[in-house]
């Protein structure tokens, strides 16, 4: 299972989930080009073609399915798995949507970073992916402080915005002592900005 918060979270299994959870909404007092907002709403959505995503008030989560470093299984539907010498990435596309209300002071600029929650395991740490498409998906930063930046919006009316992302996770094809089993559990996270 994979843990998705608008902070977003992966837990994986043998039979993987991904599960979002909405968090760390950081809201700014207005700067020069921008205003305020009074609230905002993260949310993390099925993506057309993508695994269906269950839950809300900020924890999501995406089954999918039973998963294995050869990319042979039984898959969620929505889920695709691609190989290589290494191992195997299982993705599915999610969509981002933020909301925002009561706005005052002109357009905003809006800013969402990712990165993943440091109290998981080191080797759910290491699975988890997220990017633009699902063959460019890269590992997930660890601290909020090193998060990616993913979206930069200038100077425009940002509320109900909504972007495509892909989630998911690498597995290893490795046997012995390197392999990995049992339960993977990582966290990513979404932050929102809003001057």
């Amino acid at each position: 299972m994979l843990l998705l918060f608008g902070n977003i979270m992966i837990d994986f299994t043998n039979a993987l989930r991904l599960l979002v959870l909405m968090a760390s909404l950081l809201l700014f007092a207005g700067s020069a080009s921008g205003g305020t907002c009074d609230t905002i709403t993260v949310s993390i959505q099925t993506a057309s073609g993508g695994a269906t995503v269950t839950g809300s008030s900020g924890a999501f989560s995406i089954s999918f399915g039973n998963l294995n470093g050869l990319g042979i299984g039984t898959l969620t539907s929505g889920v695709s798995v691609s190989t290589s010498g290494t191992g195997a990435t299982y993705t599915t596309p999610i969509t981002v949507k933020t909301t925002f209300t009561n706005c005052s002071g002109g357009l905003q600029n809006q800013t969402i970073k990712v990165y993943q929650d440091s109290t998981t395991s080191a080797n759910s740490q290491s699975a988890a992916r997220e990017g633009s498409a699902a063959g460019s998906v890269v590992s997930v930063p660890t601290s909020a402080g090193s998060a990616t930046t993913i979206l930069t919006v200038l100077n425009q009316n940002i509320s109900n915005q909504t972007l495509t992302r892909y989630v998911g996770l690498f597995i290893s094809n490795a046997n012995g002592a390197s392999s990995v089993t049992g339960t993977l559990a990582p966290k990513l996270i979404y932050q929102v900005t809003v001057n």
